[in-house]
């Protein structure tokens, strides 16, 4: 039965998109951005303001290009080589290595200095913002929409990870893109919605590790759908497999790869798995995976809910945030928790937001080093997501005119101090000795060109990485660096 609804439904849907071009062209463009342009004009600037914080000094800030960054460049020259694995192989670390190739097409289309490739996350995370905001206004209204969007393109754990090139947004944008899409498919029954959930589904098992679990995300949302009487199940279970099945085919080729390599393919997952705590090596006294698991719960619970700073010392947090700084600030921790309690309230607008804790909780319960960082990624914009709700409930409590105009400009006075804030505390952390250091061992942006050459060099004669000696020899001889120099200091 759901495989006939199935191919009726596409059978309908690829007519609806035969038509399209008429659709398009009967719509009154002129007519809609007359009555948008307000929150048009809005978008933009705080969409210019998330470029500028992203592109300013992006060659010179972070100086230090980290030791995964040069992985990933290695890994970048061989595919532009052609000596490196087909698309659907495996990079470094090893991952399927689909999540690298738009890093590659970045530095074929903006060149090869630190600024070009490193445009690669700042694309990523502005099309994450961009989709953070389609979203958003599925469940509020534009003035806190925006208001959200501008706290996650300011804030200072996400703008960091815009600015370096590690594929680790990519997981934010597809769990962001399949919420949208399952959002949508949920409230309109539109067939074509569940088909770019499968696709976003599809893109987190080609991306960073914690994007792995977005599948997961998508099955509970439209669970909860039904189960609230959101949506009803005929058409959910249909739309949901359609989504089954477009993912699927779309990575049936790198899971095919997966299987026949499977025990390389999980080697990094192996070396950081709770399970394989050696016993001579305790983890935080304690060997026993399931103990570990029981204690990682909570945690991430302080790490990434309650926001505690303390949190930021386990593991290689150093790296990804200043000293004793949890991933949201003090003001928007409890307009975070505020939200929270809102969009618990406000349940049949927020429950797909839900569902999207546990990939995050997956990746890093079972991980040791946690919580991390880099691993929770993924649930950046959804933290803004509810302090939007809050914001979009505190505007609903106002009805008088002049009373929200002051309820508007005191939230973008917090707003905007808070992410002046946020701002001006990245580039000053990261002209910090220590935290420079911390992204040792790297590459100088001083020593870059003469990296590069011997990068590109051993990219072209194959499959193997450049010579480590040679490139130690040739910065002791440049001796450039002010980092290396500092490190380099008897104690």
């Amino acid at each position: 039965m759901v495989t006939a609804n199935v191919t009726g439904a596409l059978r309908g849907r690829w007519q609806a998109l035969r038509d399209l071009p008429v659709r398009v062209r009967a719509i009154d463009w002129r007519a809609l951005v007359r009555s948008h342009w307000l929150e048009a004009g809005a978008f933009v600037a705080v969409f210019s303001v998330a470029v500028v914080v992203r592109a300013a000094k992006l060659g010179s800030i972070p100086r230090i290009i980290s030791g995964d960054e040069a992985d990933n460049l290695q890994t970048v020259y061989h595919i532009i080589g052609g000596t490196g694995p087909g698309i659907f192989g495996f990079d470094w670390k090893p991952a399927p290595i689909f999540s690298l190739y738009p890093l590659a097409w970045t530095i074929e289309l903006f060149g090869d200095s630190v600024s070009d490739f490193r445009m690669f996350p700042v694309i990523l995370s502005l099309l994450t913002i961009v989709l953070f905001y389609f979203l958003a206004r599925e469940s509020m209204g534009a003035p806190a929409a925006l208001a959200g969007m501008a706290l996650l393109a300011t804030n200072l754990w996400f703008l960091h990870f815009s600015r370096t090139a590690w594929e680790n947004v990519d997981a934010a944008l597809f769990a962001v893109g399949a919420a949208w899409a399952t959002t949508r498919a949920l409230k309109t029954g539109g067939l074509w919605w569940w088909v770019i959930a499968g696709i976003f589904v599809a893109l987190g098992l080609y991306g960073y590790f914690t994007a792995r679990f977005i599948f997961i995300a998508v099955g509970l949302a439209a669970a909860l759908a039904v189960l609230l009487r959101q949506a009803p199940w005929r058409s959910t279970a249909t739309g949901l497999a359609i989504a089954g099945l477009v993912s699927a085919a779309l990575f049936a080729p790198m899971a095919n790869e997966i299987v026949e390599n499977w025990d390389f393919f999980n080697r990094r997952t192996q070396n950081v798995s709770v399970f394989n705590t050696n016993p001579e090596e305790p983890y935080e006294g304690d060997t026993n995976g399931w103990v570990i698991a029981a204690k990682n719960v909570e945690r991430n619970y302080r790490g990434f809910i309650l926001n505690d700073g303390s949190e930021t010392q386990r593991g290689l947090w150093v790296r990804y945030n200043p000293h004793n700084r949890a991933p949201l600030d003090l003001i928007a921790t409890h307009l975070f928790w505020a939200g929270m309690v809102v969009a618990a309230i406000r349940w049949r607008q927020t429950y797909v937001w839900w569902p999207f804790f546990v990939p995050l909780f997956g990746a890093e319960v079972f991980s040791r080093g946690s919580p991390d960082l880099a691993r929770g990624i993924l649930i950046a914009p959804f933290y803004f997501l509810f302090v939007g709700i809050f914001f979009d409930e505190v505007f609903h409590r106002f009805r008088a005119p002049v009373a929200r105009i002051a309820v508007g400009a005191a939230i973008a006075v917090v707003v905007g101090y808070v992410a002046v804030v946020n701002v001006y505390d990245y580039f000053d952390w990261q002209t910090e000795t220590p935290t420079q250091i911390s992204r040792m061992p790297g590459v100088d942006r001083c020593e870059f060109d003469m990296w590069q050459d011997l990068a590109r060099d051993a990219a072209a004669l194959g499959p193997g990485g450049l010579d480590g000696a040679e490139f130690e020899a040739r910065r002791l001889d440049l001796n450039c660096s002010p980092v290396l120099r500092e490190m380099l200091q008897p104690p």
